[in-house]
């Protein structure tokens, strides 16, 4: 009823979505310490910007063993945001989530906050590469051009949030008339600065 006496819905979509499609939490508990007992860190640490520029080869193993490995497909939540948009009736989908879901359901109208595990670049040239090319690569995935070891199009913990991609965020949520919360903790910083 809500969606339909709307005009203007935002969708917050986070991690509890992600699970609801076949990904995974690295924060539960059991999988949280599988993850230290193997590596010997945290997830946290794993994902981090300092990771990634001083232990590529490890932040790679990780990723994607741990993070790439398993990705979502798109559930019925993602066709009904999807139908929402075709309706005219969706102001934005904020993706707070790594994994893409919302562009492979379709959704235009799309704010990642995050990133997306789908988009990898070559810090030098900008080529940019598909997350198959990261799972086929031997250890650390290089430019096929200059040689240069890939990045990630994500925000890695410990990088300071993209303010273009927050305000879009926050002008979009005072535009609404009506936001839905989807598998977000409404107590997160990262929601919060919305």
């Amino acid at each position: 009823n809500i969606i339909r006496q709307s005009n203007k819905i935002v969708f917050l979509t986070g991690l509890g979505s992600i699970v609801e499609c076949g990904g995974r939490d690295l924060w539960a508990s059991d999988i949280f310490y599988s993850i230290e007992k193997e590596y010997h860190m945290c997830p946290e640490q794993l994902l981090s910007a300092g990771e990634f520029s001083s232990r590529k080869e490890r932040f790679y193993e990780f990723y994607k063993k741990e993070v790439i490995s398993y990705l979502p497909h798109p559930d019925e939540t993602y066709e009904i945001m999807k139908s929402v948009e075709e309706q005219g009736n969706l102001e934005s989908v904020i993706s707070f989530n790594i994994f893409g879901l919302e562009k492979l359901a379709g959704i235009e109208n799309l704010v990642e906050v995050a990133g997306s595990v789908y988009n990898n670049y070559c810090p030098k040239c900008l080529k940019t590469f598909d997350v198959d090319y990261l799972l086929s690569s031997r250890s650390i995935p290089y430019c096929d051009e200059c040689k240069k070891a890939l990045r990630p199009n994500l925000r890695l913990l410990g990088e300071r949030v993209d303010n273009d991609l927050y305000t879009q965020a926050a002008i979009h949520c005072f535009n609404a008339d009506t936001i839905i919360v989807l598998g977000a903790d409404l107590g997160s910083s990262k929601i919060q600065y919305v």
